[in-house]
C-alpha cells in the first residue's frame, strides 16, 4: 500500500516536470532564443533547463546582448557555448571588453569576459605576463596613460613602485586618480568620496572617462568645480552624451548645453529616452514654459511621465493646473502631491494651491495646521480665471474685480473651474469678465436661479422680484448681474451667498456688514 502511494505521488510529480517543460516549450524565449540564434526549439529549450537566467530576458535584452557580441567580433555560436553572457547587461560586456583591451590583453575570449574580475583583481600584471594572456613586451602602465590625452608634458612618473607586482585595478585607480588630481584639482580625499559614492567609475574605460570629461570641459563648457560636485559624470557614456548634444538641441527652448550645466544628472540619461520626453511632452502640449520651471521632469521615465499625465488629466484637482506654468513640478513629485491631496481632504481642505501641493514640507504643513481653509495669496485662482477666459484679460484685472469680495480666497479651485465651463456654454467671456465674482458661487445655485429667469422669460410665470422687470431688454452681462443680484439679496449683500446651503461657514461680522454690502454692489 504504502509503495503504490509513493510511486502515485512519485507520478504525478514527474506529470508535472513533463506538463512544466511542454508548457515552456511555448515560451517567448524559446521562440527568442530560435529567431536570434538560429537554433531548433529543443536546443533553445535545453539552453533554457541549463542556464535558467536566460528565462528572465526579454526579447530586447537578448537582441541587443547578441548585437554587441557581434560589434565585438564575436559570432553566434560564442552564446551556443557560453550562455552566461547573456546574464551581463550589454554595455558591461562592452566595458569589460575595451578595459581588456585597454590593458593589452591579446586574443580576448568570452572567458576573458566572464572571468573578467578575477583578471583585473587576483592577479599581478607580472602573473598575466608569465601566462601570456598580456604580452611580455607591453608596457602597461604607458599604455593606459596613453589613453588619457591630457597630460602635461612635465609629468614624468605616472605611478611609484613596481607596476608588475600591481593588479591592473590598482594601476588602473593610481592612473585615474593622478589623472582626475591634474586635470581637475581633485584631492584624495575627494576621490575616495566620489569612488565610494559612485564605484562603477572604477571599471569605466579610460578612453571613455578621457572622452566624457573633454565634451564636458570643451564642449558643454562645465567647469571643474561643477564636475567635481558632481562625480557621477566622470562616468557617463560620451556617445551617449554627444548624441544628447547632436539630437536633443535645446530643451524648453534653452540650449542644451546650458540645461545640462544647470542640470547635470541629464547628462548621464539615455539620449532616445529624452527625445521621447520631450515629443510626450509636446503632444501633451506641455509649453517651453513649463519646462523650463522643471527641467527634472526628464530624469523621469517617458512611461512614467505619460502615466502621471493622464493621471492628472482625469483629476479635477490636478486638471485645474494643467495650463500652469509649475504644473510640470506636480508630475515630478506626482507620487507627494497625490499624498497630500488625500490628507488634505481628510482634514475637509478644498482650497488647494499648487504650491502647497507639490512645494515644500514647510509651506504645506503650515497650511495643513492652519485653521480655517483659505487659498493664500490666491495666485493660482487668478492665473485659472484668466486661463479660462482665454487669457484675454490679465490677472491684475481680474484681481481688481474679484479681490472685491471678502470669500474670495475661500472658494476651492476646482469649483470656479466647473462654473466657468458651465457658464462659457451660454455667455462669453467678456460677460463673465464683467461680471467673474460669479464664479465663487456654487453652480447649483446659480442654475436654479438661471432656470428661473428664463422660465420667467418664455412664458412669464411666478415673479421672482416684487417690481416689474422686462427680461428682454436686458443683455447678458446684465443677466449675470441679475443673478449675482438674486443670490445675494437673501444675505444682505454681505458675501455670504457663495456657501452652499447645507454648510454654511465665514459668517460675515455684523459690524463690518455695511461697509462689504458697498463693495458688493459695486461689483454688481
Amino acid at each position: 500500500m504504502i509503495f503504490r502511494i509513493l510511486y502515485r505521488r512519485g507520478f504525478r510529480f514527474w506529470r508535472q516536470i513533463a506538463v512544466r517543460s511542454v508548457s515552456s516549450c511555448s515560451d517567448s524565449n524559446v521562440k527568442h532564443l530560435c529567431k536570434y540564434l538560429n537554433v531548433n526549439e529543443s536546443k533553445a529549450q535545453y539552453l533554457l533547463l541549463k542556464h535558467p537566467v536566460i528565462k528572465k530576458l526579454d526579447s530586447t535584452r537578448l537582441k541587443n546582448v547578441i548585437e554587441i557580441l557581434y560589434e565585438l567580433g564575436f559570432h553566434t555560436e560564442v552564446l551556443l557555448k557560453e550562455p552566461s553572457l547573456c546574464s551581463i547587461l550589454p554595455v558591461t560586456l562592452k566595458f569589460r571588453f575595451q578595459v581588456l583591451q585597454e590593458c593589452g590583453v591579446d586574443n580576448i575570449s568570452p572567458s576573458h569576459l566572464l572571468s573578467h574580475l578575477m583578471i583585473m583583481k587576483q592577479k599581478t600584471i607580472g602573473e598575466l605576463k608569465n601566462s601570456k594572456i598580456i604580452s611580455a613586451t607591453v608596457n602597461v602602465e604607458n599604455r593606459l596613460a596613453s589613453y588619457m590625452t591630457q597630460w602635461p608634458t612635465s609629468l614624468t612618473t605616472l605611478v611609484y613602485g613596481d607596476v608588475n607586482k600591481m593588479t591592473l585595478y590598482t594601476l588602473r585607480l593610481k592612473i585615474i586618480q593622478r589623472y582626475l588630481e591634474l586635470i581637475l584639482d581633485l584631492s584624495q580625499d575627494e576621490f575616495d568620496r566620489g569612488l565610494q559614492t559612485y564605484p562603477t567609475v572604477k571599471h569605466r574605460p579610460l578612453q571613455a572617462i578621457n572622452k566624457t570629461l573633454s565634451i564636458l570641459q570643451g564642449q558643454i563648457l562645465m567647469t571643474n568645480d561643477k564636475i567635481k560636485s558632481n562625480f557621477y559624470l566622470v562616468h557617463a557614456d560620451p556617445e551617449n552624451l554627444e548624441n544628447i548634444i547632436y539630437n536633443l538641441r535645446t530643451i524648453g527652448g534653452i540650449d542644451i548645453k546650458e540645461v545640462i550645466r544647470m542640470h547635470p544628472k541629464l547628462a548621464t540619461k539615455n539620449c532616445s529616452s529624452l527625445l521621447e520626453i520631450k515629443k510626450l511632452l509636446e503632444e501633451y502640449g506641455i509649453g517651453d514654459e513649463a519646462q523650463r520651471r522643471c527641467f527634472q521632469i526628464y530624469t523621469l521615465s517617458p512611461s512614467t511621465i505619460k502615466d502621471r499625465l493622464d493621471k492628472a488629466r482625469s483629476t479635477p484637482e490636478f486638471n485645474a493646473f494643467y495650463n500652469h506654468p509649475r504644473f510640470l513640478k506636480m508630475i515630478h513629485y506626482n507620487t507627494k502631491a497625490s499624498e497630500r491631496l488625500m490628507n488634505l481632504y481628510n482634514n475637509n481642505k478644498k482650497c488647494l494651491s499648487l504650491n502647497i501641493l507639490s512645494g515644500s514640507s514647510a509651506h504645506y504643513n503650515v497650511f495643513n495646521r492652519a485653521q480655517g481653509d483659505r487659498l493664500g495669496k490666491g495666485k493660482d485662482l487668478l492665473f485659472c480665471i484668466s486661463q479660462s477666459l482665454d487669457n484675454l484679460y490679465s490677472m491684475n484685472d481680474i484681481g481688481k474685480v474679484i479681490k472685491r469680495h471678502p470669500f474670495w480666497q475661500y472658494i476651492p479651485l476646482i469649483q470656479v473651474k466647473y462654473v466657468q465651463e458651465q457658464l462659457r456654454s451660454e455667455f462669453t467671456v467678456s460677460d463673465i469678465f464683467e461680471n467673474c465674482t460669479i464664479l465663487l458661487y456654487p453652480w447649483n445655485k446659480i442654475r436654479h436661479v438661471l432656470n428661473l429667469l428664463n422660465m420667467k422669460k418664455s412664458s412669464g410665470t411666478e415673479p421672482l422680484f416684487n417690481e416689474l422687470l422686462d427680461l428682454k431688454a436686458i443683455n447678458k452681462s446684465q443677466k449675470l448681474s441679475l443673478i449675482l443680484y438674486i443670490l445675494e439679496r437673501n444675505h444682505y449683500f454681505s458675501g455670504n451667498g457663495v456657501w452652499s446651503e447645507e454648510k454654511q461657514k465665514n459668517i460675515v461680522d455684523l459690524t463690518k456688514e455695511q461697509e462689504t454690502r458697498k463693495s458688493i454692489i459695486s461689483t454688481f
